[in-house]
């Protein structure tokens, strides 16, 4: 193995210091790669794992980062510099923090722009109509990510913004997608939960299947509930949800008439995305007529 390159000088710079590192560094992954896949390009890899140890919007030292990536000081050092620079991640005021930049959430919104642009309009009738907070998200490496999200005009605020993530099994959004996605995905689940809590949300899945929409009682937020209800693609697969969140009173009372509310107009949305199929819950007529007599009501 060769030797690291000595540094002449007692005074060399932390740039210098870490330009020498690189070096040696470079030296030794042509001596040994960290992966036997011929076809995995390392440095992408390592970029990958870097962004991927963030959570939500938090800022992280490059001592955090190195310890949760796993990786020196000196290609964390580098990879950062790399990712800043093309704007996936950004110094934070302080200037010795790191936190994801807005690149990477405008290719994750790009990524699901068809389900945002198509739904925002009916987000919008939402609002109008209950002016509470309405979400929009989608399940993203096993948690829901929030990709749009409009405030109720009342005093009343969530925790939750866009680029958020809760778990599945406690908002609507979570078992409103899980009630209908793959049985694989929603057993995987299930086996990572105590027994009790596996048993009770086996339970309410499949109430969720025949009422429709989901609920959250205070489950993910003290004095939040919030109600949800699936999006479908062309393939019949629930690829987003949409929720309508407020304070546990006001929900209450509206609750059933947000819940076929929201199964119609995510029907709405699904059929734009391609879906062909019924309303989940009830059929198509049944839904319309309960949000009608609701709304006259």
């Amino acid at each position: 193995e060769r030797p690291a390159p000595r540094l002449s000088g007692s005074h060399s710079s932390p740039e210098v210091v870490i330009a020498f590192a690189a070096q040696h560094e470079a030296q030794q992954m042509k001596l040994k790669r960290s992966t036997s896949d011929r076809y995995v390009v390392e440095a992408v890899d390592r970029a990958l794992d870097l962004l991927e140890v963030f959570r939500d919007s938090e800022d992280l030292s490059l001592n955090e980062l190195c310890k949760r990536a796993g990786q020196n000081k000196s290609r964390t050092f580098r990879l950062l510099h790399t990712l800043a620079r093309r704007g996936y991640v950004e110094r934070a005021a302080d200037g010795q923090r790191f936190k994801l930049g807005l690149k990477l959430f405008e290719h994750a919104t790009h990524f699901r722009r068809d389900v945002k642009q198509i739904a925002q309009p009916f987000m919008r009738q939402l609002h109008r109509q209950f002016n509470e907070t309405i979400n929009l998200a989608v399940i993203h490496n096993g948690e829901v990510l929030y990709i749009d999200l409009l405030e109720s005009s009342r005093t009343f605020r969530m925790s939750a913004m866009i680029g958020s993530r809760m778990p599945v099994a406690s908002t609507s959004l979570g078992k409103a997608m899980m009630s209908y996605g793959p049985e694989n995905e929603r057993e995987s689940l299930l086996r990572q939960l105590p027994s009790p809590q596996a048993r009770r949300l086996r339970q309410e899945l499949e109430t969720v299947r025949q009422r429709g929409y989901a609920l959250d009682r205070e489950e993910n937020e003290p004095g939040v509930a919030c109600v949800g209800a699936p999006i479908f693609d062309g393939a019949g697969g629930a690829v987003a949800a949409m929720s309508v969140s407020g304070p546990v009173a006001r929900m209450v009372k509206q609750e059933k008439q947000i819940g076929a509310t929201l199964v119609e107009i995510c029907g709405e949305i699904s059929r734009y995305m391609g879906f062909v199929g019924g309303l989940p819950g009830r059929s198509s007529n049944e839904a319309k007529a309960f949000v009608r007599a609701s709304g006259s009501a």
